[in-house]
């Protein structure tokens, strides 16, 4: 059976949730944030709107605006991401948000290796994964055979039907609903998101949710010392302790084929 839904962000004010569940809204999805993490890229309004629909019973999901232009970026983005929902649970996807025009420079491969990168970063931590575009980005601008692993939150307006597959259809940009003032996306999901969710243990469902990687891992090669590492790695070599404190090392001695973690 499909469920209707929104997708909100700061951009709809104050919401009267109960107003909205009244009009027959099933789901909403709303925007956790946007970019690398800064406290000013965290959406004003997502605590209040998740809690807000949680207190009324609607299932929610997140979405995060992306402005990757690198497989290191997107990364960074999905780990900005799952701090912000940490501890939540969420009966729809984490989608990833492609569509910004500056990654119009990049390359159709570079743009699916980015949406590969976030999606696996965040399938990694528990999380159930999607991809959220319109239909000229999903056929133009992206690889959709590569994406295949993920499902597709398609934009197309002014249709009666979606014309590609898609898990949830974001049929318009100029709903209106009680409780919302202006327009709303309105949104048509295909799949029972929260029954797939919850018995598969993700989405903060499980008993062994991971919590977002904070490092990644180097091979120590020949020649190398914490210091070399750390000027290559973070900066400057007179970080070295905090790879040290992180591998918790007694000594700064360190050798060929040893695997360090590096903090992000």
């Amino acid at each position: 059976m499909n469920t209707n839904g929104i997708d909100v962000s700061k951009w709809q004010g104050t919401i009267d949730w109960q107003s909205v569940k009244n009009d027959g809204v099933d789901f909403a999805i709303i925007r956790e944030g946007y970019g690398k993490e800064l406290p000013s890229q965290v959406d004003k309004k997502f605590k209040e709107n998740y809690t807000g629909a949680k207190y009324v019973g609607l299932p929610v999901g997140v979405y995060h605006y992306s402005y990757a232009d690198s497989i290191s970026d997107a990364k960074f983005e999905a780990d900005f991401c799952l701090k912000n929902i940490q501890g939540l649970q969420l009966e729809y996807p984490v989608c990833f948000d492609i569509e910004d025009s500056e990654m119009l420079s990049l390359s159709n491969q570079q743009r699916t290796d980015i949406c590969r990168a976030f999606c696996e970063e965040v399938e990694n931590a528990g999380y159930y994964a999607m991809i959220y575009c319109n239909l000229n980005w999903y056929k133009n601008y992206l690889i959709k055979d590569q994406l295949k692993d993920y499902d597709l939150w398609l934009a197309q307006w002014s249709i009666a039907e979606p014309s590609e597959p898609c898990g949830i259809w974001q049929k318009s940009e100029k709903g209106t609903l009680d409780g919302i003032t202006g327009n709303v996306d309105l949104n048509v999901a295909y799949k029972d998101y929260p029954s797939i969710i919850k018995s598969k243990g993700l989405n903060g469902f499980g008993t062994s949710q991971h919590k977002p990687s904070t490092y990644t891992e180097y091979t120590v090669k020949k020649g190398d010392s914490l210091w070399i590492i750390a000027q290559k790695l973070l900066g400057g070599g007179s970080k070295y302790p905090e790879i040290k404190a992180l591998n918790s090392l007694a000594s700064d001695t360190i050798y060929p084929g040893q695997v360090l973690k590096i903090p992000n």
